[in-house]
């Protein structure tokens, strides 16, 4: 027998709730976080991890770098900065004498030397001589606009610009390969690392030449800078190799030094002040702009420029842990969803960082740690407020139980203070399930009391005696908590084996196979009850709470009768059935019933009119024509002889043992609407089949079951006008098939319905043209399909026709 699991409307209505406060509150922190992202909010935090990124994953200087330094003692022994340009040439000379890869001198030459004229000459020679010399340009804002600022054309080199992107805090992370006027007919300036980098190549360099991030900024002046080179520091100041000036003026490096190396020439002198704060800058030390050109030029050789994740990625990053955190503050305990929490704030703050290190991509987590952190403390407070909105619920309800409990004194309103209360209550309702424990020991009849899946909770003394094989021992095993042995509340599939823990629980179905062996309708009778139990069984056309009646193997009769019990919101939360012995009531009827079918062929009515007739007949001025005399008699003589086989074929159904068997359902109709062939072309009715059954069988009994559906079609033509249609259809329906015949006469009004099964009622008015009939065929099919576990169905309405409807269940086993 199949399960059936039933939840209380409160409850479903909770966790609905619930459900939506999670979603609502989901949807929240999402908008929440995808706005924050969007807008940067933590942006100096994230730029604050990204420089402990940096920094804590230093990695070796490339040797091929080496940087020539304007420092202090440079400047002590040449004489204040500027030095003359003559100065510059021979330094240029002495590093291009070891054919260096490239030469970058950092030094603005923007203006000509006016004292010493023949100094630029000099310059501009050995920048000729050395062939590989890179200058740079800067940005300087302008009568009309910012623009480029670079070297003497006397000076024929590169040229690449030294501009410093810096970020909000006023770090130097990244520059832009390219910036420019935004105007297209002047292109745009290589950044001194690129120009250097690209240095001897054939082709110019292009964007595609490096890795870098995709970027375009435009100031306020209109200055715009392209795709950005973000650095990964090499390390902090002074990580690179170098060399004084001086050094390189006096010889000291030696032959070679310089071959086939980048070298960059640059001040660093104390008073220059040319430095910027970096992410490897620490205790206020910055590093010189020379440096960040070196860190510039090695992250391009290398090839390791930081670029952010794709946006399509960093919104998967940033919204999927967000969700899986919402996700575990729904499923796991406030414990173990902090630890989930927990762990994946870690997961994001650490990913980032070895994201940086090892692939040098570069994702802001601090939007999805914002949302993470902000899902916990918000769905806590949900939680807790549900918590104590249960915890008042179910006081409530236990104070409304009627006459058993009774309201505390005073309840605290704090979540300790309702757990209290609601102990106290739950501890008088466990001295209620023993009183009413008690009270069900004291009952005359054999009693058990199971859940709707039929594995009995409590049973009294008289039911263990009755079937002591089955029920031997059940009241000493354990009950499930929360029930206490009654059926207060709804226990489902899960629940019932973890609170028995695996016994083999006896079940009703046992009890009715163990006491009940010949086949009968006990089982069916089970069934159809726990149908009607079920939220989504069809409205029936009457009451199904009379029992049924079984025998035993000694002939001796209990009526099965059994009856929902309900929870506080109307639910039926399980069953109490009753076997109540009538078998002495039952020998007492079958005499009353001979006497009746005695007087069933001796009705009153019919022959007291014969008789009338009969004495009108001796009177010759009142004699009728002897043809209608012989029509009057005979109408009287088979409305009795109708109406005494109609009362045999009740009492037969009603009363006696019926003979079950395997039929086929198909067949039983064809056979009931062959009787009806005649009658229906008669009238010039179609009768039309609708059989969606083949093959289908069931236990009935077939005699019954041919005439109960006789019965239906036999008054869907009755009631039919004449030419219209009599439709008998067979299909399944869940766990029944339902055999319908409809048809197209004056429908049946809803206030008549109710009394459309009672004996001897008819619902339509005696007149000329209404059908004869004794009023006890519906009665007949009711009592045929209630003997066969089954139900009858009528959907009509005034001038629509109806449609009467036997249902029967597939896994019938009556007998």
């Amino acid at each position: 027998m199949p399960k059936r699991v039933s939840v209380s409307r409160a409850a479903t209505f909770f966790h609905r709730r619930t459900r939506v406060e999670w979603a609502l509150l989901l949807a929240a922190v999402v908008l929440v976080t995808a706005l924050v992202a969007r807008l940067d909010w933590f942006e100096r935090t994230d730029l604050a991890l990204l420089d402990f990124s940096i920094s804590s994953q230093p990695h070796a200087p490339r040797n091929d770098i080496v940087l020539v330094t304007i420092d202090d003692a440079s400047i002590g022994a040449l004489g204040r900065w500027p030095w003359r340009r003559s100065v510059l040439a021979s330094l240029v000379d002495r590093i291009a004498a070891d054919r260096p890869r490239v030469i970058g001198l950092d030094v603005m030459l923007s203006e000509p030397d006016i004292r010493y004229p023949a100094d630029d000459v000099d310059l501009a020679q050995a920048i000729v001589r050395a062939g590989n010399v890179v200058l740079p340009v800067l940005a300087e804002a302008g009568p009309v606009g910012p623009a480029m600022r670079q070297s003497l054309e006397t000076f024929p080199a590169t040229r690449g610009h030294i501009n410093m992107s810096l970020d909000t805090d006023g770090v130097a992370r990244s520059v832009y390969l390219r910036e420019g006027q935004g105007d297209d007919d002047v292109p745009p300036v290589w950044h001194f690392a690129a120009a250097m980098a690209a240095q001897g190549q054939a082709s110019p360099p292009s964007p595609e030449s490096f890795r870098h991030e995709a970027a375009r900024h435009v100031d306020s002046s209109g200055w715009v800078g392209q795709d950005r080179l973000r650095i990964p520091f090499a390390g902090p100041p002074g990580t690179f190799s170098r060399v004084s000036a001086l050094d390189v003026l006096s010889g000291q490096p030696g032959p070679g030094f310089f071959r086939g190396k980048y070298v960059i020439v640059g001040a660093m002198a104390s008073s220059t002040g040319d430095t910027f704060a970096t992410p490897v800058s620490h205790n206020g030390r910055g590093m010189s702009g020379v440096e960040v050109l070196a860190n510039a030029l090695q992250t391009l050789r290398d090839g390791t420029a930081i670029v952010r994740v794709p946006e399509l990625a960093g919104w998967f990053a940033t919204l999927l842990p967000v969700m899986l955190a919402a996700l575990a503050a729904w499923v796991l305990t406030p414990r173990d969803a902090l630890i989930a929490v927990a762990v994946l704030v870690a997961a994001l703050i650490g990913g980032s960082i070895m994201l940086v290190g090892s692939m040098q991509l570069w994702f802001a987590p601090s939007a999805a740690v914002f949302g993470c952190l902000l899902v916990y403390p918000l769905w806590s407070w949900r939680r807790q407020e549900a918590a104590l909105r249960f915890l008042s619920e179910e006081l409530a309800r236990l104070v409304r139980e009627p006459g058993l409990l009774g309201a505390p004194a005073r309840v605290d309103h704090s979540l300790d203070g309702r757990m209290q209360a609601v102990y106290d209550m739950t501890s008088r309702l466990r001295d209620m399930r023993r009183f009413l424990s008690d009270g069900l020991e004291s009952l005359p009849e054999a009693t058990v009391i199971s859940n709707l899946d039929g594995g009995i909770l409590v049973a009294n003394r008289r039911a263990v005696a009755l079937v002591p094989a089955v029920l031997h021992g059940i009241n000493d095993l354990p009950q499930p908590a929360g029930l206490g042995g009654l059926p207060n509340g709804h226990l489902d599939a899960g629940a019932y084996d973890d609170a028995y823990g695996g016994l083999d629980r006896p079940g009703l179905p046992d009890i009715i196979e163990t006491l009940f062996p010949v086949p009968g309708p006990g089982l069916a009778y089970w069934d159809a009850l726990c149908d009607a139990l079920d939220a989504d069984a069809p409205v029936m056309s009457s009451s199904d709470s009379h029992g049924v009646e079984l025998a035993t193997e000694d002939d001796r009769r209990y009526l099965l009768h059994g009856a929902p019990l309900h929870g506080e919101t109307g639910r039926p939360a399980g069953v109490i059935v009753s076997l109540i012995d009538i078998t002495t009531v039952r020998r007492a009827e079958r005499q009353r019933e001979q006497t009746l079918h005695f007087l069933s062929h001796d009705m009153r009515s019919p022959q007291a009119s014969i008789l009338a007739l009969i004495d009108l007949q001796s009177r010759p001025e009142r004699a009728l024509p002897q043809n209608e005399l012989l029509h009057r008699i005979g109408d009287h003589a088979h409305r009795t002889l109708a109406l005494a086989d109609d009362f045999i074929r009740l009492a037969q159904a009603e009363s006696q043992s019926l003979a079950f068997a395997e039929v086929d359902l198909t067949t039983l109709v064809l056979d009931a609407t062959d009787e009806l062939w005649a009658l229906a072309k008669a009238r010039g009715i179609d009768l039309q089949l609708d059989l969606d059954g083949d093959g289908v069988t069931l236990r009935a009994a077939p005699a019954l079951l041919v005439r109960a559906i006789a019965n239906l079609v036999s008054n869907a033509i009755k009631f039919s006008p004449d030419g219209a249609p009599v439709t008998v259809g067979l299909r399944r329906l869940g766990p029944y098939m339902a055999i319908e015949v409809a048809d197209q006469g004056p429908g049946i009004a809803a206030e008549a319905q109710a009394r459309l099964f009672r004996p001897f009622s008819r619902v339509h008015a005696a007149g000329s043209d209404a059908p004869a009939g004794s009023g006890l065929g519906l009665v007949f099919v009711k009592t045929v399909a209630e003997r066969h576990g089954g139900r009858v169905m009528l959907r009509s309405a005034a001038g629509e026709g109806a449609t009467f409807s036997i249902w029967l269940p597939l896994r019938s086993r009556a007998g």
